[in-house]
This record gives C-alpha cells, structure tokens and sequence, in this order.
C-alpha cells in the first residue's frame, strides 16, 4: 500500500447545495409576503406573531447556511469522511509523503564445499562442506518526502544490519529482532534534467549482481545529469499558430519530449569505511572510499524494444575495510605485509546491458555484463598472497615433509562476466517470470564485499547458474523460487587470502535454494 498525502488538498463545495441556500432569502420573502396576505384577510395578531417568530428563525438558519457557503467557497472546512491520505497531516515544507514497504518470508537451504588450504604452520587443512537449512523473514519500511523548492528526501528501516541482505534467521527462542536504519538521504533537483543526492541512498547505478548486491544502499554524494533532458533532444517537430479568422500568421519549431535515445551520467564519491587515523600502517589508518562514474545510454527501437549500454569506472583507494559480505582481512595474516588493505589495487571497468523485446506478448530482457581489473596482478601478490613462492607442508612436529608450487596470478583471475535471460515481469495479479543466468567470476575481477551476496556467498573464483520462476498470486503478492549453482575455476589456489584467512575464494562448490514469499504494501 502507498500513501500520498498533499499540502491543500481540499474537497470542493456541492455547488447544488450552493444553488440550494441562494435560493433561501426568496422563499422567506414568499413567506412574508403569505404572511401580509394572511394579517389583511383578518388573522388574529397571537397567529401572526407566531408566524413571523418561525421566519425569524428560518432567517437565522438562513444566515448561517450562507456563512458556511462561504466558509466552503474558502477552503477552510474539510469533508467530514477524509480518504486515508487527507488522513496523514504534513507540516512545515513537506509537499508530498510516500510510505511503502514489504515483509518477506523466506525458505533457504545452502550446501557448500571447501578447498582444503596451508595454514600459517604449514599443516594442510580439509575444511568439510557445510550444510544449513534456515526458515529467514525480512522487513522493510520506506518513507520518501518531496520538499518546497526542488528538495527531496527518503528514510528507511530493515530488519537486518548485513548491507547485502535484510534477511534474519528466526532463533533463540521466539526472540525479538532488531531494526536498522538502511536509508537516510535528501537531495535537490536542478531541474528535470539533473539531481544531486547526498547520504544513504538506493543504489544511483545501472548494473547487474555480477557487481552490486541489489539489496546495498551505498553512502555517499551522487550526481545525476540526464543530457538527453539537459539539452532537449529529440525529433523536431513543427507548430503552427493560426489567428482568429483561421490565417496562419506564424509558425515554429520545437524539439519533441519523448526522445528515442537517452543518455545520463551518473557519478558517485561513495563513502566506504571509516579508519582510525592513528593507526600505525598507511592502509588501516586511510579511509576507505569507491568513486564511480558512468554513462546510460540507451535507443528506443519501437515501442516494444530498446537497447541499453552503461559502461562505468569503479575506482578504489588503498584502505582497509570490512567486514561486508566476507571477513575482513588481518594484517600479516598468511605472510601479508602489514599495510595491505582490502581495497588496495582495485581499478574497475564495467560494461552492463541489456535488449528489451516481447516474445509471444511477453517482455522479454536479454541482459549482459562485463568486468575487468586493470590492478589484478597487483592484487594478486599484494592482497591476496599469489607470490608463486614454494609452499612448505609440516607435519605435527614441524618437519617439512614436501613443498607444493606456490600459486600464481593468471589472466582469467582479472574479469567477470555474466549473461542471462528473462521472460515476463511481476507487476499485477497473476503475472509470472523466469529467468536464467551464467556467469564466471575471476579472483580479482571485483570487489567480494559488494557483489551478491547469495551467488557463491560472494566468493569469486567461482563459475556457474542463477535460475528462477516468480509469480502474483494478487497485485503485491509475489511467490519465488531461486536455484544458485557454482563451481571452482581455479583448483591450485593455496593459504594467504584466497583459501585462508578471509577465504574470498575457498569452495570447491556451493548449490543454494530459495523459496520467497513477499507482500509489498
């Protein structure tokens, strides 16, 4: 359920109820005049002034239907049975106020499998699988307001502090849970054509879960410039102005509003991690932030398809952060030097898109995207500890009884790729969905601490499927079942960050299904 409420949003006045008391004062003349007639035909004088006491009173009552007339006319008095928005009063410089929101239920069973890895006394580990199987809910509350000149802004609570998901495993008991502010953002339009927004907001970017976990409101000042509003493309068309007599006597040319092809730029300066500046290393102590910057564009076709291509830049600092989706990682952790930080050589080019179309009366999307790490060798050796340095395996007693080939950084670690399909949409009672999707993640192809956080529990060196079906039972109601699928590329990965202490790249394997069901009010 959405509620709106507005600043002088008034009934207007019955105007038959208006014609109704206008005609009044004529009747009481009517009636005086009956009464005149009534004194002159012989009526005693106690008759006539009984009638003339109820036409003082039908005067009065006269006075004072006029005087609510007015008061209707005015605005000043309200309908006395307000619809649910006259309900919510506003105040101040609140123009507008939407509340929304949605509960989910959800049922998830995950299985993983671990590769085995070097511990710091260079003793082999087999980590066995893990298997869970959890019944999980989640809450979301959402206010948006629009402001007087051109201001907006947004709050928002959820059930859950892991930016990447407000899903709670119900436990302990019948315990209570708590609630944690997930947005909280105002921003100033410009005009139609630009927008800054500052604070913790819904993500700003055209992108795919390949990168961004749809559930993480990022932090931060993003910019918004739509060229496409800013310098009035679009077909010319031409206006023709007539005078009265029917002679044109001018025409003129005007750019149409409903360009086909749109492009916006999006940039951020996203606020990451905050860091102790007394901290002894350079990485610990620097705060961590994401810049990121991209162009939208996209080519309307007809009404049924449209292309749309957004490459973008991720750039990070060297700064330590976490923990997000995985643990954070330890300084000289595995042998890591000790300024290593987990942003460090982090240079991101990304390139998401898609090609909407029906199929058979269905939308029908075609989606792609694209990453790769300019700083993946680095990354490699400075992050995650792939030296090519021989591996010694101890026994118990610290003896080493062999040496495994130290792994090393290798070209299919520094890009990611994901390509999918989906057919229909959920939007009303009874619409349905599927979708499909492959994708491969590289070692060092992007950020663990922001990517889904449910694929491969954000680890990356993983390749494999993401399917599913949803469907309306009612216009907010939304059944879903998700199937998750991945596997290990790379199966020579041994200690430092990749199999040990953070572990962003540890299994062998990991299957997750989900059942949802969700009620957006």
């Amino acid at each position: 359920m959405r509620l709106a409420g507005r600043l002088g949003s008034q009934n207007k006045p019955n105007l038959g109820n208006q014609q109704h008391m206008k005609r009044l004062p004529i009747l009481s003349v009517g009636l005086a005049l009956a009464l005149g007639a009534g004194h002159a035909h012989g009526q005693s004088a106690q008759e006539f002034e009984a009638l003339k006491k109820r036409l003082n009173q039908l005067e009065s009552k006269t006075s004072r239907l006029e005087e609510e007339n007015k008061q209707l006319l005015n605005g000043s008095i309200l309908d006395k049975t307000p619809s649910a928005a006259d309900k919510i009063k506003l105040t101040g410089p609140i123009k507008e106020l939407s509340l929304y929101g949605d509960i989910g239920l959800r049922y998830q069973w995950d299985n993983s499998q671990q590769q085995y890895y070097v511990n710091p006394k260079g003793q082999i580990v087999n980590e066995n699988g893990e298997q869970r199987s959890r019944w999980r809910f989640r809450l979301r509350l959402n206010a948006d307001f629009k402001l007087s000149d051109n201001w907006f802004g947004g709050v928002g609570l959820a059930s859950n502090q892991t930016p990447d998901s407000g899903y709670t495993t119900w436990d302990g008991g019948f315990q209570n849970y708590g609630i944690y502010i997930s947005r909280a953002f105002v921003g100033w339009n410009a005009g139609d054509w630009g927008t800054v927004i500052g604070g913790k907001q819904a993500n700003p970017f055209y992108t795919t879960d390949l990168v961004w976990d749809s559930n993480i409101n990022p932090s931060g000042v993003v910019e918004q410039i739509k060229f496409h509003k800013l310098f009035g493309w679009g077909s010319s068309k031409e206006e023709v102005v007539t005078s009265t007599d029917g002679k044109t006597v001018a025409t003129s040319r005007s750019s149409s509003s409903d360009s086909p092809f749109e492009l916006t730029l999006v940039a951020g300066q996203l606020f990451f991690d905050d860091n102790n500046e007394y901290n002894l290393y350079s990485d610990n102590k620097t705060d961590a932030y994401i810049f990121e910057q991209q162009l939208i564009a996209s080519y309307k076709f007809n009404k049924d398809v449209r292309a749309t291509i957004a490459p973008a830049y991720l750039a990070y600092n060297a700064a330590k952060a976490g923990p997000n989706n995985v643990a954070p990682f330890s300084k000289n952790n595995d042998g890591l030097p000790a300024w290593v930080g987990e942003t460090r050589d982090l240079s991101i080019l990304q390139v998401p898109g898609d090609v909407t179309f029906k199929v058979f009366g269905k939308k029908t999307k075609f989606i792609w995207d694209f990453t790769y790490n300019f700083q993946g060798k680095d990354r490699a050796a400075e992050v995650y500890g792939l030296t090519g340095a021989p591996i010694a395996i101890k026994d118990s007693s610290g003896k080493t009884t062999r040496l495994l080939p130290g792994a090393t950084h290798s070209s299919q670690d520094d890009f990611a790729y994901l390509v999918g399909i989906q057919i229909g949409e959920n939007k009303k009672k009874n619409d349905w969905s599927i979708f499909l999707n492959y994708r491969q993640v590289g070692l060092t192809a992007l950020d663990p601490n922001i990517n889904e956080g449910t694929w491969g529990s954000s680890r990356t060196n993983l390749r494999g499927f993401k399917g599913g079906i949803a469907y309306n039972f009612t216009d907010f109601a939304v059944a879903a079942l998700t199937y998750y699928n991945a596997d290990n590329i790379r199966k020579d990965l041994y200690g430092g960050q990749a199999t040990g202490g953070a572990k962003v790249a540890n299994f062998n394997s990991s299957q997750i299904i989900q059942f949802d069901l969700n009620v957006k009010f």
